[in-house]
């Protein structure tokens, strides 16, 4: 079995267009497919203008330039620290030379839009028919473009005046050969270079051709900063050292401050005094949190034979907590394999009361743990064989598979339990008020449900002694990975995570229609009913990769979820401004619907592990960073390019 590894998106699948019945050739024209998209985004941009000036001044205001923004959505800026603007006045091509590379031509039109007439509200006018009120609006080329130059043909197909593809007497979609054309580059002392931006519809989806080809647009860049006003926080700590640092849970302690897990590969900066240790890197620092975000105390788990990495921590009752993860010789003792899962107890002062390792002769992990009613924990994840304490389950040899596994608050094993097929795994667990248990987990084998995809996804029932119960796919034929879940105060459980299948048309996949993946990844927050059928499911998108990785219910009801994206448009419009991923966080109703987002970060890149909610109000979401800016000023980077671990407490 290979260890867990982040999963990168490889491309969206395209769907096969729809066969379509012969058609009489008559009146063709020919689809040029980025001419209506620049239509689109024209006919939104001028209604948005519209909106703010008034019905009086639609043809003058019509005419405003439009901000334009870098790929991670940053306002670009001339050398005087203006915003450099556009007007959508340009047609835009896109193609993939003989080398794969995918090019852009970009020509400069005057093109006539028909926009929707509004009022001083923003809302649409109609007639006495009901029907929206439109006028046309004209824009021209400010400047003249140079002279194209034809670099190669393409197809494109051809419809009747209907719009309807025209096919032949054998049902084959009719084609017809046009020149691709590129512009040349002009020169302008002023500015530091161009960039292809990704242009999008009115509804903020990434626009592709028929071959699943982003269509873009060249923007000119310069290097001058735009200043992004820093978040509202009560407080924020970081931990690290000169290597990738980073946490990977956080809990309130019971009335007492919060317990947070470092793994760590420094043994300097704020680790310098572990140094004498010598213990193998990675290992963890469990450090206690005040209310107030100083440090308590701090107690490290390791090996001077090999790694120790905790995944999850869980608070007890007494005012202790658990420790789940995996490592290699735990506690300097000679493992059952390579990596053995490991569930550790503490006490409310930091000492290590008892540890129990589960594994095989190969790679055995554990992903996630939850608290059960009888103060016992719950601890799932994955093992890599048949044999040790996997034994007797009757796995193929060699072969993964998930597991669960439950221990008694004196560190007895109560039962156990071994399911699905090779490299499958479980990710997180819920004890629902009912004393079911919810996983959520990653599937690559098919054992369980029916694969679609290279990575699926699904929430699996137990009973409350570890009897399988049943499985809810959460399937597409892209890649799913879904981390997260926790159980609902009025019964089910909620999960997040993100997908990037585009399934239209699909009768197996679970992102169809409104929950189909718009470009890149997209994250979901999904809730199940205690039967497993589904209550809501809602994606939280933008326009490039967004992920889901903790959610929690509070108080009310509503759920906050975290994250991180480097996105600003769709549900992210306004929201990731810095540069690289920011952290993301965002709360959704009883129904699962969006009520607000916000982000956090700096210039560089910054990700969200977990959250949880706070023992004194608002909520707190850990991660790592590799900024010391915007949010992130004050933050301790030891070297530049590697992480430290970051805390962050969020008012109500």
């Amino acid at each position: 079995m290979s260890e867990n590894k982040d999963i990168k998106a490889t491309g969206m699948d395209i769907p096969t267009p729809p066969p379509v019945a012969p058609k009489k050739k008559k009146n063709t024209k020919k689809i040029i497919i980025p001419v209506a998209i620049i239509l689109a985004i024209a006919v939104v941009v001028t209604a948005v203008a519209l909106i703010k000036k008034g019905i009086e001044k639609q043809k003058e205001d019509s005419l405003n330039p439009v901000i334009v923004t870098d790929i991670n959505g940053v306002p670009v800026t001339n050398q005087n620290g203006e915003p450099v603007t556009v007007i959508p006045q340009t047609e835009i091509h896109t193609y993939t030379d003989t080398n794969g590379n995918i090019l852009t031509t970009v020509v400069n039109k005057e093109v006539a839009v028909t926009v929707p007439v509004t009022n001083e509200k923003g809302e649409y006018v109609t007639d006495k028919n009901g029907e929206v009120v439109t006028e046309e609006i004209k824009y021209v080329p400010t400047t003249k473009a140079p002279d194209p130059i034809v670099i190669g043909t393409s197809s494109v197909y051809e419809t009747d005046p209907s719009g309807e593809v025209v096919t032949n007497e054998s049902g084959e979609a009719v084609t017809s050969v046009v020149e691709i054309t590129t512009i040349p580059a002009t020169s302008n002392s002023d500015i530091l270079g161009t960039t292809a931006i990704p242009m999008t519809d009115g509804q903020g989806n990434t626009a592709v051709d028929e071959d699943g080809n982003v269509f873009t647009t060249i923007v000119e860049l310069t290097s001058n900063p735009i200043a992004v006003e820093p978040a509202d926080i009560e407080w924020k700590a970081s931990r690290g050292g000169t290597q990738s640092d980073y946490i990977s849970s956080i809990a309130p302690l019971k009335n007492d401050g919060y317990i947070a897990a470092v793994v760590t590969n420094s043994k300097d900066g704020n680790y310098k005094e572990h140094s004498e240790l010598k213990y193998s890197v990675p290992y963890t620092v469990l450090t206690k949190y005040k209310k107030n975000g100083d440090i308590d105390w701090e107690t490290v788990v390791g090996s001077k034979k090999g790694m120790t990495a905790i995944t999850t921590v869980v608070p007890t009752d007494d005012g202790g907590f658990y420790a789940v993860g995996y490592g290699k010789n735990v506690g300097g003792v000679t493992g059952k394999g390579y990596y053995d899962g490991v569930v550790y107890k503490f006490d409310k002062k930091g000492e290590q009361e008892w540890y129990k390792t589960f594994g095989t002769s190969t790679v055995d992990l554990f992903n996630g743990a939850t608290l059960t009613s009888d103060g016992g924990i719950i601890a799932v994840g994955s093992v890599g064989n048949n044999d040790g304490d996997a034994k007797g389950f009757k796995k193929p040899a060699l072969e993964s598979a998930a597991c669960i596994v439950k221990y008694s608050s004196d560190g007895k094993l109560l039962w156990k339990n071994i399911v699905g097929g090779n490299q499958d795994t479980f990710n997180g667990v819920a004890e629902a008020s009912d004393g079911n248990i919810f996983v959520v987990g990653d599937f690559y084998s098919g054992n369980l449900f029916t694969a679609l995809g290279s990575s699926d996804s699904a929430v699996v029932k137990f009973s409350p002694i570890g009897e399988y119960l049943d499985v809810a796919p959460i399937a597409g034929k892209g890649i799913e990975n879904f981390p997260a879940i926790s159980a609902c105060k009025n019964g089910g459980v909620v999960v997040v995570g993100r997908s990037n299948s585009t399934d239209a048309g699909s009768t197996e996949s679970f992102f169809v229609a409104d929950l189909a993946s718009r470009g890149g990844y997209d994250s979901y927050i999904i809730k199940f009913k205690n039967d497993l059928s589904i209550e809501f499911a809602n994606p939280f998108r933008g326009q490039y990769d967004d992920a889901l990785t903790s959610v929690v219910e509070a108080e009310d009801g509503t759920f906050i979820a975290a994250g991180y994206s480097n996105s600003s448009s769709r549900d992210f419009k306004g929201i990731t401004t810095r540069g690289g991923d920011d952290i993301v966080i965002a709360s959704f109703n009883k129904f699962g619907s969006l009520s607000w987002a916000r982000s956090f970060g700096g210039t560089k890149s910054d990700s969200a592990n977990a959250i949880c909610l706070g023992s004194d109000g608002g909520y707190l979401v850990a991660g790592k960073t590799l900024s010391n800016d915007i949010d992130m000023k004050g933050i301790a980077q030891y070297v530049n390019g590697k992480s430290v671990g970051v805390i962050v407490k969020f008012p109500e």
